[in-house]
């Protein structure tokens, strides 16, 4: 049976609200959502009980499935040397967590910490101090019954497949999963398929985007040199049934997704639907 695709919100924070977004991407056809917080698309401040009981009946209307938020990294460090930014970014997400439960979301996206590229902390002390956090915001996951998918990116604490399996099996949690990025595996020199199936115990959501290994980008699928044949009969390989989504950044949002999933159509993912006009 052909894959189903989800969309990332993440080109559409600076022009729309999520809500907006939601009934924009039904609009394409598209029921499964991860998305991005940040302001003034989604925001954490500002947005209480009431605003979160009308985006929740956005969702619900539009039939809204395998939801998911993503704090970007910017604003959050869970690997910082410093007790009190990691102490922040521990509340910062524990907010986020707080927030998916209330919308029914069943993951929250983690990116682990961000280190310099010119001289990091060694190993032992960003797991160290991941760990330390990552602890403490199970805890909450746990009880809002939110999932937390632990993210491979090129500047954070666990790159590839194999830090980040290590790191994620340590807490034998069904709580704490993997979001595997092919495009930010690929951009480092990993294969995607390998990660993929190095990871198959733990993924529970896969970003497809495109890049080159000499510039990271999130580009429409074609842009770049992402191998998604492979990525593809990885995903079949280890019976991957969680979600697969598209996180596309185009000066063009509606077509950039709709050029990527007409893209992948032909390695078994579902026809891309005629959008209706308006």
């Amino acid at each position: 049976m052909a894959r189903e695709l989800g969309i990332n919100t993440y080109g559409y924070i600076w022009s729309m609200s999520a809500a907006d977004c939601a009934r924009r991407l039904a609009g394409l056809n598209y029921r499964q959502f991860e998305f991005l917080l940040q302001p003034p698309h989604l925001p954490l401040d500002d947005f209480g009980a009431e605003k979160r009981r009308d985006l929740k009946m956005v969702l619900d209307d539009v039939g809204a499935k395998r939801t998911a938020l993503n704090l970007p990294s910017l604003d959050h460090n869970l690997a910082s040397p410093f007790s009190r930014v990691r102490a922040a970014s521990v509340q910062m997400l524990a907010d986020s967590v707080d927030l998916a439960g209330d919308l029914g979301a069943e993951w929250l996206v983690v990116v682990p910490g961000r280190m310099s590229p010119l001289f990091p902390p060694s190993p032992q002390d960003r797991i160290d101090w991941l760990t330390d956090g990552v602890s403490k915001l199970l805890r909450r996951a746990e009880a809002r019954g939110v999932g937390l998918a632990i993210e491979n990116v090129p500047f954070a604490g666990l790159p590839d497949a194999a830090s980040l399996g290590c790191f994620v099996r340590s807490f034998n949690s069904p709580s704490i999963k993997v979001c595997y990025d092919a495009a930010n595996a690929h951009f480092i020199g990993e294969s995607p398929a390998d990660g993929i199936r190095q990871l198959a115990d733990l993924l529970r959501i896969v970003h497809l985007s495109d890049t080159t290994r000499t510039n990271w980008r999130h580009d429409p699928v074609g842009n770049g040199d992402v191998p998604f044949a492979e990525v593809a009969a990885a995903l079949d390989a280890v019976d991957f049934d969680g979600a697969v989504t598209l996180e596309i950044l185009d000066h063009d949002p509606d077509a950039g997704i709709l050029r990527s999933h007409r893209a992948l159509t032909p390695l078994g993912f579902t026809q891309c639907a005629p959008v209706r006009s308006s």
